[in-house]
């Protein structure tokens, strides 16, 4: 194998919500906050990591592409020459296949507008009485932040094959390459419609791509 493109796809990350990525919650005291966002270890600014954000472009297309493993709690390990989810995000679980490397690369997102944390009080509601139970106290990122990404893609020569191939929603064939970019412009489309983080059903984590970029060139959603 050859890698012979390597592609750059960097953006802004800007919260429409409050933003909530878990942290570490080892710490508990009374009084204080019940779970925490996740944030830089030396600055202790909040940040999104590559990781959840790239598990939410994975799932979001695993959706898409009926690729869920098994009853669905697990990704895709089908190792699959079709399956573009193994190809671009790895087949999980599976160190025999000859796919070659994960074609993407998802690198943590620092904060660069706003990042101040603000909490919010969630409870459970008792069905019979409609009274608010067990409150607790969830921290988020405020609205109006935004963080900073960068995603690389990168290809090699086994993509050139004609098992590589995308239909995008407007039913537009890509192949090659190509299919890997919109494989993951879609991605980002769908995540965009549905947000990252936690409590994204009950008010947060809905953002917004701006300002994005493939290769020095506008990758707009």
């Amino acid at each position: 194998m050859k890698k012979t493109e390597y592609h750059v796809i960097i953006g802004t990350i800007a919260c429409l919500s409050g933003l909530r990525i878990g942290g570490s919650d080892d710490l508990l005291q009374t009084g204080g906050t019940d779970l925490t966002c996740i944030k830089h270890p030396v600055t202790l600014q909040p940040y999104i990591p590559g990781s959840s954000l790239k598990g939410r472009l994975r799932s979001e297309m695993e959706q898409r592409e009926g690729r869920f493993s098994g009853n669905g709690h697990e990704p895709c390990g089908c190792a699959k020459q079709d399956c573009l989810v193994c190809r671009i995000f790895g087949p999980h679980k599976n160190a025999q296949h000859e796919l070659g490397p994960s074609r993407l690369i998802v690198r943590d997102a620092p904060i660069s507008k706003g990042g101040e944390l603000e909490n919010k009080t969630e409870n459970v509601i008792d069905r019979k009485t409609g009274a608010a139970m067990h409150p607790r106290k969830i921290e988020r990122v405020v609205s109006g932040s935004e963080f900073v990404f960068k995603l690389a893609l990168q290809v090699w020569d086994i993509d050139n094959g004609v098992l590589c191939k995308f239909r995008d929603d407007s039913g537009k064939e890509h192949t090659g390459p190509n299919a890997l970019i919109e494989f993951v412009h879609e991605a980002l489309r769908r995540v965009q419609r549905t947000g990252i983080g936690s409590g994204v059903s009950k008010g947060s984590g809905e953002i917004e791509f701006r300002n994005l970029k493939l290769d020095g060139n506008d990758f707009t959603i």
